[in-house]
């Protein structure tokens, strides 16, 4: 059986900071960039998975008039990391036992800040279906075409037995 958990928005009211002007994320950085952070680790997706899931998103954010997110290979692997968590200890949620959110896990593994917004998935047997799913989910749509998002990484893991596990890591720019 294929599920979605509720996406994850770091956008939550966070004790009443307004993230966005916290963030500043009007601002646009290219790969282009000189300047810009280590804690970024921007480059290729490590798998044709994971680059077609990269390019599908890229594709339905560009159908939808938005602008195309840069890949963060640190957020792929906070995304892989967290599939293979979830199957290891049998949970499938945003929030692990140690009630860390994505954005904890994120900055714990050497992301430039915790506003890491997260999709989840399992079942799905394509990109196809796993994009279909999340788009027929208003709230993971909204994760998919939120603007202020500039930076992304992919999950997958497969088990053993053949079952799929996607993710979506996105964050917004470095502040």
């Amino acid at each position: 059986m294929a599920s979605c958990t509720g996406s994850f928005d770091p956008l939550l009211p966070v004790s009443g900071v307004n993230v966005d002007s916290v963030l500043g994320t009007e601002s646009s950085k290219t790969t282009e960039d000189a300047d810009l952070p280590e804690c970024l680790e921007l480059g290729g997706p490590a798998s044709d998975i994971h680059l077609a899931l990269f390019e599908a998103l890229n594709l339905y954010r560009a159908e939808n008039g938005l602008e195309p997110l840069i890949y963060s290979q640190k957020l792929e692997a906070v995304a892989d990391a967290h599939l293979q968590d979830t199957w290891n200890r049998d949970y499938f949620a945003h929030i692990n036992p140690e009630g860390q959110e994505p954005g904890d896990r994120a900055f714990e593994a050497g992301f430039c800040h915790r506003y890491v917004g997260e999709n989840l998935a399992a079942g799905q047997r394509s990109v196809e279906s796993v994009m279909k799913a999340w788009k027929d989910s208003p709230t993971h749509d909204q994760n998919m075409l939120r603007e202020g998002y500039v930076y992304v990484g992919m999950g997958y893991f497969e088990d053993p037995l053949g079952r799929k596990y996607w993710a979506q890591s996105f964050a917004y720019d470095v502040p």
